[in-house]
């Protein structure tokens, strides 16, 4: 969005962009805003929700209780890795269904960011009738600002476009079973058909993904749902002086390691190659840059303990953009994690394409895995 925002001007549109405050998210990066450090941005509040309202108070409780300070974050921590677990693995009582049940339908539905909507939805209609703005421009995920939009359309009429960054219906697979239920999928399906057939244009980033919008709304007018792929920055890489690698063959990861993706499998390789003495673990580096803190519900760090891979494989906190392409740029090899995403392609593969290295993708067939074969940027394996 960052980059329409910027471009947009170039073609006559004057955009305005409506976010929430800096202190609802994390991370925050604030070299990635100079390319639009001259837009008109609006900053809106988001309402408590359920679940941080529990978790303040459980705080609260437990710092008065063990006469110690108990920080939020941290039981928020605990509490998203308790989500991720499995209930497969157990036999489902009727107070668990009951609890998920709840969470789904009026915690997390459609996601943790649904808090926003009413009010990104207020702010926009006033903006809307006060400006005379001719369009309004939604992007997902999250899902939820595209019920921002659908608000903003009913009240007011006014052209809007749904931009799917990812698919959303067909990545129900992806979220954790304990916070899915048959109701809430079912509620999230209506919601998507609600999103696509108000929307007077529909945008995605990849072909296959649009086909799928094309056969399940067939009624939409022809023209009204396509394609704009992501593409390469190239500002970001227009230094033509030649960057010198790093010493050990480096292996790096850069971004958010979600759940359900891992690095482990290459974890496993480097270690079968250095107990074969086909390579020197000292001639190695696996570098995770960015939110890599956890692999599912274990810390990196024990991971990599229990790989064998101390002192070769190197995590770093949170950096600003520049220095991350700057890594890349330097990396023999970057690694893509894109499990399950056969309609997807992350964004990140953008900046790994303008670095110049190698790509090593473990994902399965689908719109990943034919980007890279189609522009001889890699390989790709599933897991």
């Amino acid at each position: 969005m960052a980059k329409f925002a910027r471009n947009l001007p170039s073609f006559g549109w004057e955009p305005s962009v409506l976010t929430v405050m800096d202190r609802y998210r994390e991370g925050i990066d604030a070299t990635t805003l100079q390319d639009v450090k001259e837009l008109d941005i609006i900053r809106t509040i988001e309402l408590p929700s359920s679940r941080n309202i529990y978790l303040r108070l459980k705080a609260i409780f437990l710092s008065a209780v063990k006469n110690e300070k108990v920080r939020m974050k941290d039981l928020n921590d605990s509490y998203v890795t308790k989500q991720k677990a499995d209930p497969i693995t157990k036999k489902e009582g009727i107070f668990q269904r009951l609890k998920r049940y709840f969470i789904s339908l009026f915690m997390v539905l459609p996601d943790d960011k649904r808090n926003w909507v009413i009010p990104a939805a207020f702010r926009a209609v006033l903006e809307v009738r006060r400006r005379g703005f001719d369009c309004v421009i939604t992007s997902s995920p999250p899902h939820s600002t595209h019920l921002a939009g659908l608000l903003v359309k009913k009240l007011t009429n006014v052209k809007w476009i749904a931009d799917f960054r990812d698919p959303w219906v067909e990545n129900l697979c992806e979220k954790s079973p304990l916070i899915r239920c048959a109701l809430s999928d079912k509620a999230e399906r209506w919601m998507e058909k609600k999103v696509v057939e108000n929307a007077d244009r529909v945008i995605t980033t990849t072909e296959a993904c649009a086909d799928i919008f094309k056969k399940l709304y067939d009624g939409k007018p022809d023209g009204s749902i396509l394609c704009i792929p992501n593409g390469i920055d190239t500002s970001k890489f227009t230094n033509k002086k030649e960057v010198e690698k790093y010493k050990e063959f480096t292996i790096t990861y850069a971004g958010t390691i979600y759940e359900g993706r891992t690095p482990e499998p290459v974890f496993k390789a480097v270690r079968e190659l250095i107990k074969e003495d086909r390579i020197q673990g000292s001639d190695i580096r696996i570098k995770l840059v960015g939110n890599c803190r956890r692999i599912g519900n274990e810390e990196t760090t024990e991971v990599v303990r229990r790989w064998g891979l101390d002192g070769i494989v190197e995590l770093s906190a949170f950096i600003p953009h520049n220095e991350a392409i700057s890594i890349m740029k330097r990396s023999h090899l970057l690694l893509l994690l894109a499990p399950n995403q056969p309609l997807a392609i992350p964004a990140k593969i953008y900046d790994y394409f303008g670095s110049g290295a190698k790509i090593l993708a473990l994902t399965e067939d689908g719109a990943t895995s034919e980007l890279i074969k189609a522009t001889d940027t890699g390989v790709s394996f599933t897991h």
